[in-house]
């Protein structure tokens, strides 16, 4: 296990880190049994992270230490040569998983963010546990893990309000998870797990996810990785807490699968104990002061914390178990305690020794406010407990289980240097009014909460946790305009469940209410189905913005592969209504290229082509421009192969880039978007005609304002070509033009102006109005790409053929293509006389022809009449009409 750590976020003036001992500590009833053995690839590695912004900085001893930056201390097991060689601690490179995300231009000043400390790369799961939660912020965080293919869940105390952030849709990217403690008290543990089948990395800590707990605020964490052949202790006592965890609180379903697959990863390697691992402290069976290894007699105590009880119990339970000759306590501003209790306490403990010494001590760096750490010394050794412990009854002296218990988790340790010489400190007295001290305030009364709104392919679905033993019959979820009842449907103890089948909301926070008018307040809302899912082949808009992509060469060939991605495979089309393939569709391509890339190919994400584009093309070098031009047009000559949803997103790609100025004359660039049109409008899809339909109307007007520029041959016939299965959808057309006005398409290039000049352009033929006269009860019924007629049925494939052909009988010799349930095909031609028509036989086609049908083929549709027989028949290798 390489370990870095534990230390103090750094100040601007530097910092100082602590050393774990070599020799091992045991104590009497923490998880797990004591590491015993060395183990190739076990070593402590001190690090610090800067305040300024998240993310471990260059390891390394003090400065007065004779080892550099970088460096173990000699004879430190990492130093052998079996041994690992020092993990870099500023976050995974860029590129991987766990390196710095890289945020949309206009996104907040903690976009760039990262976790406190490096996450594995290539990880299955990310897990994150904590109290408050900035959800907003986790997402930036974790926004490149997710790229990478992990899925991310955060958990956090679930009886405040988290921040939501100001995205209009579902939260996706990041499973959020509040969960109620059954004891009624505080979640307070503070890890960030990576994991898959191979290792894990491990940051334990003091800071919530938020600007504050992750970057600005000075916390302490311990960075550990586990990727040897076997798992150590701490990791293995962390699995099993996981699994215990969801007996301590009240948490949703989809909260406890998450639990049990990063416990079921940190416990896939077979365990094997390893020398000087720290070892972890958890609550839910013993309480944490039953745990420590306290040295009566000690020389030096040390207390940081930022709550006390009232009688400042727990923290006089500690000093009078070590009797020490110095108690330091260290306090931030706004310590919460009885300034009258603690006072009575420290006088009892000055009392212990007539020599004794007691120090109280606040930081003079405000950022020192959350860590809570207890020290004892004896001599030169040292035990080191670090976590989010408060001083109070509830952390220390009671087990999550009992009543008011918090859930709480601590590393404890052997050190040679003392964090709390860490911080610049002056002497304080617990009334000073700089101090300003709080009164302690009591458990909060019990209230009922909703959890989160979960957003299921088929179904929402809401928990509450009620405060009594009893609960609404119904919800109301509440999101802009929209409402959804959501009836009762179960419970378990007091976590009720309330589902309304066939509904969804759009949104990030819905407003509850109880059907009865009570407010429940606000909850998260959050789409499952995608949380869940990992990408395979995830674009790098999962990450980056559109024009930082186009800028660089790696992210340009991302983006291109997951285009191609779209093209990947298909979900069958036979004998399934438009809606539902589509869901399944979507589905499968989010979990190859991720959400991002299909919310471009289907408009739901806006582009500022011609303004923040236009400025990122302005700003590329001509090497630069010459390979994305080079580019677009291997992009366009692949995508008259692909299915629709690949094609919206390539020929979306070209449109934007001409509408920032990638191609600056129009005579360049209109060709180009005549060419992109002509393959989008080749493909015929139900499922997405609506997204087809709006980007080819939007396509269409900028071509034809191309064209006024710089005439284009062939617009015409373009025109003619360009022929819509559905009106297109106002809203659609209106998100694929935002952002498209500027110095290419000019200014008034607006969704009213391009509906308007589509609607000149773009005059739907007869044809098209018989096609879709087809009733709805034959089957589904497309244009085909060669101009015919293709159809979905369950019915008889060949007496469809028949009626479909006759219900077209004004435009003779359309060629109707018939699928059946079992995938057959029947192909048809009828010109009012003669019909033909191909059925498969063994891998090829039987054709037949009747030449002299005068009376039509209605009668023949119908079932009314047999088909009489054919006066030639014969075999062929294809399915098109014979020439005589």
């Amino acid at each position: 296990m390489l370990t870095a750590g534990p230390a103090w976020t750094a100040p601007a003036d530097g910092t100082q880190t602590t050393t774990p001992r070599d020799d091992q500590v045991t104590a009497p009833g923490a998880t797990g049994s004591p590491p015993s053995g060395a183990s190739p690839g076990a070593a402590a590695l001190p690090v610090a992270n800067s305040p300024a912004g998240p993310g471990p900085q260059p390891t390394g001893p003090p400065a007065a230490s004779p080892a550099g930056p970088g460096q173990q201390p000699t004879g430190s097991p990492a130093n052998s040569p079996a041994g690992p060689s020092p993990q870099p601690t500023g976050g995974s490179p860029a590129g991987s998983p766990g390196g710095p995300g890289r945020q949309p231009t206009g996104s907040p000043a903690w976009a760039s963010a990262t976790t406190p400390g490096p996450l594995l790369a290539g990880a299955e799961e990310v897990l994150v546990l904590t109290g408050r939660a900035d959800l907003a912020f986790a997402e930036a965080c974790l926004r490149q893990a997710r790229a990478g293919g992990a899925r991310t869940t955060v958990v956090f105390d679930g009886r405040g309000e988290a921040t939501l952030g100001d995205g209009t849709a579902a939260m996706r990217d990041v499973l959020p998870v509040p969960v109620m403690c059954r004891s009624g008290g505080a979640f307070r543990a503070r890890v960030v797990i990576a994991a898959s089948a191979g290792g894990a990395t491990v940051s334990i800590g003091s800071g919530d996810a938020t600007p504050a707990g992750w970057g600005r605020d000075a916390e302490v964490w311990t960075h550990l990785t586990a990727d040897g052949a076997t798992t150590p202790t701490l990791i293995t006592d962390l699995a099993d807490w996981l699994r215990r965890l969801p007996e301590l609180l009240w948490i949703e379903p989809v909260g406890v699968e998450r639990l049990e697959a990063v416990a079921a990863l940190l416990a896939a390697r077979p365990h094997g104990a390893e020398a000087d691992e720290p070892l972890l402290l958890v609550n839910d069976q013993v309480p944490i002061v039953e745990q420590l290894p306290f040295a009566t007699g000690a020389d030096r105590l040390g207390v940081a914390a930022n709550a006390f009880d009232p009688a400042g119990r727990a923290f006089a339970e500690i000093a009078r178990a070590v009797r020490a000759l110095q108690v330091r306590l260290l306090v931030p501003a706004g310590v919460r305690c009885d300034v009258a209790g603690l006072t009575a306490v420290l006088d009892e403990v000055g009392g212990f020794d007539e020599t004794g010494e007691v120090l109280v001590q606040t930081p003079a760096d405000g950022r020192y406010t959350q860590a809570g750490i207890l020290e004892w010394w004896t001599g030169d050794a040292g035990v080191l407990v670090t976590g989010s412990l408060e001083c109070t009854p509830e952390s220390l002296l009671v087990t999550s289980a009992d009543p008011g218990g918090h859930v709480e988790l601590a590393l404890l340790q052997e050190v040679t240097a003392s964090l709390l010489d860490v911080p610049a400190a002056r002497d304080v007295a617990l009334d000073e009014p700089a101090l300003r001290s709080r009164t302690p305030e009591g458990a909060p009364a019990a209230v009922s909460r909703v959890l989160a709104v979960r957003l299921h392919a088929d179904r929402v679905e809401a928990h509450l946790v009620a405060a009594g033993s009893t609960a609404p019959d119904g919800l109301v979820a509440t999101v802009g305009e929209t409402s959804v009842k959501l009836p009762w449907t179960g419970a378990q103890g007091r976590l009720h469940t309330y589902v309304a089948e066939g509904v969804t909301l759009s949104g990030r926070a819905a407003q509850i209410r109880a059907a009865d008018g009570t407010q429940f307040g606000t909850a998260v809302v959050s789409d499952v189905a995608v949380a869940v899912t990992r990408y395979s082949h995830p674009s790098p808009l999962e990450f980056r913005d559109l024009a930082n992509v186009f800028g660089d060469a790696d992210d340009l060939e991302g983006l291109f592969a997951a285009v191609s991605q779209l093209a990947s495979g298909r979900t069958p089309r036979y004998g399934t209504a438009a809606a539902e393939r589509r869901a399944a569709e979507e589905e499968r391509l989010r979990g190859v290229v991720g959400p991002a890339l299909l919310d471009f190919a289907f408009g739901r994400s806006l582009v500022d082509a011609g303004g923040e584009l236009a400025i990122a093309v302005a700003g590329m070098d001509p090497g630069q421009i010459e390979r994305l031009r080079q580019q677009v047009l291997r992009l366009g000559g692949a995508a008259s192969g692909w299915p629709l949803p690949a094609r919206l997103a390539a020929f979306r790609i070209v449109l934007v880039l001409a509408g920032a100025g990638l191609w600056p004359a129009p005579q360049d660039w209109t060709p180009l978007l005549a060419a992109g049109l002509d393959a989008l409008i080749a493909a015929d899809d139900e499922a997405f005609a609506g997204e087809q339909a709006a980007l080819a109307t939007v396509g269409i007007a900028a071509v034809h304002h191309g064209h006024l520029l710089s005439p284009l041959g062939g617009f015409e016939d373009l025109r003619a070509q360009v022929r819509l299965d559905q009106t297109p959808p106002e809203e659609l057309v209106g998100q694929y033009a935002e952002g498209l006005a500027g110095d290419v398409l000019g200014t008034e290039f607006q969704a009213a102006g391009i509906a308007a000049d589509a609607g000149e352009l773009l005059v739907r033929s007869a044809f098209d109005e018989a096609v879709d006269a087809i009733p709805e009860s034959v089957g589904t019924v497309q244009r085909s790409d060669s101009g015919g007629v293709l159809v979905d049925t369950s019915k008889d494939p060949r007496r469809t053929t028949l009626l479909v052909l006759d219900l077209l009988r004004d435009f003779p010799d359309t060629h109707v293509t018939v699928r059946g349930g079992a995938g057959t095909e029947t192909h048809g031609w009828w010109n009012g006389r003669r019909l033909v028509l191909l059925s498969p036989f063994g891998g090829r086609w039987r054709g037949s022809l009747w030449p002299g049908l005068m009376t039509g083929i209605a009668m023949y549709a119908k079932g009314a009449a047999p088909l009489p027989a054919a006066a030639r028949t014969w075999i062929t290798e294809v399915a098109e009409m014979p020439e005589n």
